[in-house]
C-alpha cells in the first residue's frame, strides 16, 4: 500500500505535489495546536485580569478539576483561564481543531457538524463563538498611512426570527414586493475601512443613513497619527476628519475623478465592498444580528488564509478573547438592531 501511494504521488504534476505538500504540512503543524496552552499563555500575559469587571486586582483561589481558579478582589467573582472564552462550557473542546478547518473551508453548518461529529445546533454555536472572539483581534488592529473608507448598505434581515412583527419575506418573490426608495431603516450601514498594508476594519454602524457621530465612534481610535483619510464626497466623513484634525482627501467619483495626486483613491475599499457582498451571498442570507460576526471573519480572512497554518493562526487569534462567550450570549438574546 505504501508503494502504491508513493507511486500515485510521483505521478502528480508539480502544482498538485505542491498542494499536497501544503496539506500535509498544515496537518502536521496543526496537530500540535493546543488551545488550552494558547489560552494559558495569553491569560498569563495580561496578569489574569478579571473577565467580569476587567480588574487587575485578582489572586489565585485553589484549583477546580485540576485547573487554576482565581478570585477578583473588586467584584469578588471567581473565574478560570477559560472563563468567558470560546472554550467556556464546551464539553468537546478537543474537537475544535477538527471543526475550525471545516469552518474556514466555507462548509455549511450541517456539513461542519457531520465532519466534526457534533449536532447542527452545536455547529452554529461554535461558529458564532469563534467569530465573536475574532472581533477582539479585529478591534486590536490599527489602520495607518493612507486609509480608504466608505459605507455600504446591506438589507436588514431577521432570518431565523419566529416572532416577526411584519409579513415574512418570500425568497425569490422580492420583485413583487414594493420596496422603499433611497436609504432607509430597511438597510443596515456597514463602515468599511482599509489601509494600503492590507489591514481591514468592518463594523455595523447603524440602520439607515450614516452620520459623522457614527463614523467617529467607530474610527476615532482606529487610525494611527498622521493617517491620511481617503473617501468620497460624503459630508459625514468631512465632518469626522475636521473634528479629529485628519488630512482628508476627497475623491469625487461622480465627477469621474478616480485618482488624486497619483496616490489617493478609494479603489481598494470599493473592491472590498464588492467582494464582501459576493462572499456574504455564499451563506444564503445573514441575519442582521449576526452580521458583525461575519464582518469579523471577512476582515481577517486574508490574514488567516495566507498563514502557513490557518488553524493555528485562528486559535492564536481567538485565544486573545476572554469575553467571546458573553458577547455570543448577548447576540443570541438580541432581538433587533437600533
Amino acid at each position: 500500500m505504501k508503494d502504491s501511494i508513493l507511486s500515485q504521488i510521483s505521478d502528480l504534476n508539480q502544482e498538485d505535489k505542491s498542494r499536497l505538500y501544503k496539506v500535509i504540512e498544515c496537518f502536521l503543524y496543526d496537530n500540535e495546536v493546543d488551545i488550552t496552552k494558547e489560552q494559558n499563555k495569553e491569560k498569563g500575559s495580561i496578569a489574569n485580569n478579571c473577565p467580569h469587571c476587567e480588574s487587575t486586582r485578582t489572586r489565585k483561589n485553589g484549583h477546580q478539576h485540576g485547573v487554576q481558579r482565581f478570585v477578583c478582589n473588586d467584584c469578588k467573582k471567581n473565574f478560570r483561564v477559560s472563563t468567558g472564552s470560546v472554550t467556556a462550557h464546551l464539553k468537546k473542546k478537543e474537537l475544535l481543531k477538527v471543526y475550525i478547518p471545516n469552518m474556514l473551508a466555507g462548509y455549511s453548518l450541517e456539513k461542519c457538524a457531520k465532519l466534526t461529529g457534533i449536532s447542527k445546533q452545536t455547529s452554529f454555536d461554535w461558529r458564532h463563538k469563534i467569530l465573536s472572539a475574532l472581533g477582539k483581534f479585529q478591534n486590536d488592529q490599527m489602520l495607518s498611512g493612507i486609509c480608504e473608507s466608505d459605507d455600504v448598505f446591506i438589507e436588514f434581515s431577521e432570518k431565523g426570527n419566529q416572532n416577526l412583527e411584519r409579513e415574512p419575506r418570500k425568497r425569490g418573490k422580492s420583485v413583487f414586493i414594493k420596496k422603499k426608495r433611497g436609504i432607509n431603516n430597511d438597510k443596515v450601514a456597514v463602515l468599511i475601512s482599509c489601509d494600503r498594508k492590507g489591514n481591514k476594519h468592518l463594523q455595523v454602524a447603524t440602520r439607515g443613513r450614516i452620520s459623522a457621530e457614527d463614523i467617529n465612534q467607530i474610527l476615532k481610535d482606529k487610525l494611527e497619527p498622521k493617517t491620511v483619510l481617503c473617501t468620497d464626497g460624503h459630508r459625514s466623513f468631512q465632518a469626522f476628519a475636521k473634528k479629529n484634525k485628519l488630512e482628508h482627501q476627497t475623491i469625487k467619483v461622480s465627477a469621474k475623478e478616480y485618482v488624486k495626486k497619483g496616490i489617493y483613491h478609494v479603489q481598494h475599499v470599493n473592491q472590498t465592498a464588492q467582494d464582501l457582498r459576493k462572499w456574504l451571498e455564499t451563506f444564503n442570507g445573514v441575519s442582521t444580528k449576526y452580521l458583525q460576526n461575519y464582518l469579523n471573519w471577512y476582515a481577517l480572512k486574508s490574514i488567516i488564509d495566507q498563514n502557513q497554518s490557518p488553524v493555528k493562526k485562528t486559535i492564536a487569534m481567538i485565544a486573545t478573547s476572554f469575553s467571546a462567550w458573553y458577547e455570543f450570549k448577548e447576540i443570541i438574546n438580541l432581538t433587533y438592531i437600533n
